[in-house]
């Protein structure tokens, strides 16, 4: 009724190339996101050292008005920080729940496996009760399946409404200050 050696093996392997591959998505993920907040700092530097350099010109407009454009330049900036966050965040949400889907797999299998061993040897009353476990079982991995497909979709569709709502806001900002004055 115990798992062969063969199959002990397999499923460690698997769990361990689906942990390994979790593992690397997420260390990609965290070096993209480190790319992205040092970009955007260093964006913010240059920014911030152009407005310092007018103020040394002793334009007196830019000491009047230096934190309300610092503020005001800055936002898209923000903007798209976040929304580049998100966007990480959505994926690392995607990789986990299909990490997570396969270790249920995983795990389904020995049950599975056990299952079938266990149907083997066993009176045909038992392989009744088997087959209906069995059955539960698949159901129960469908069903997951459905959920996870269904979340992936959510963080996808998530992601769209986050892009709509931080693109057009920034690019109504930055037509709003490239405007001609009257």
């Amino acid at each position: 009724m115990f798992l062969s050696a063969q199959e002990i093996a397999a499923s460690r392997e698997q769990a361990l190339g689906n942990l390994l591959a979790l593992s690397s998505h997420y260390l990609a993920t965290s070096q993209r996101a480190c790319q992205i907040a040092t970009g955007a700092g260093r964006e913010g530097i240059e920014h911030a050292s152009r407005r310092w350099s007018q103020l040394a010109h002793g334009q007196l407009d830019a000491l009047i008005q230096f934190p309300a454009t610092l503020w005001l330049d800055a936002l898209p900036r923000v903007g798209e920080l976040l929304d580049q966050s998100l966007q990480l965040l959505g994926e690392a949400h995607k990789a986990w729940l299909q990490g997570s889907e396969a270790q249920v797999r995983i795990v389904d299998g020995i049950v599975f496996a056990y299952l079938r061993r266990a149907g083997r040897s066993s009176p045909w009353e038992t392989v009744i009760v088997l087959d209906a476990l069995r059955n539960t079982l698949n159901g129960a991995e469908q069903t997951l399946h459905e959920i996870n497909a269904a979340a992936i979709e959510q963080v996808d569709r998530v992601g769209e409404e986050m892009q709509q709502v931080v693109t057009p806001s920034a690019n109504r900002r930055v037509r709003a200050r490239n405007k001609p004055e009257a």
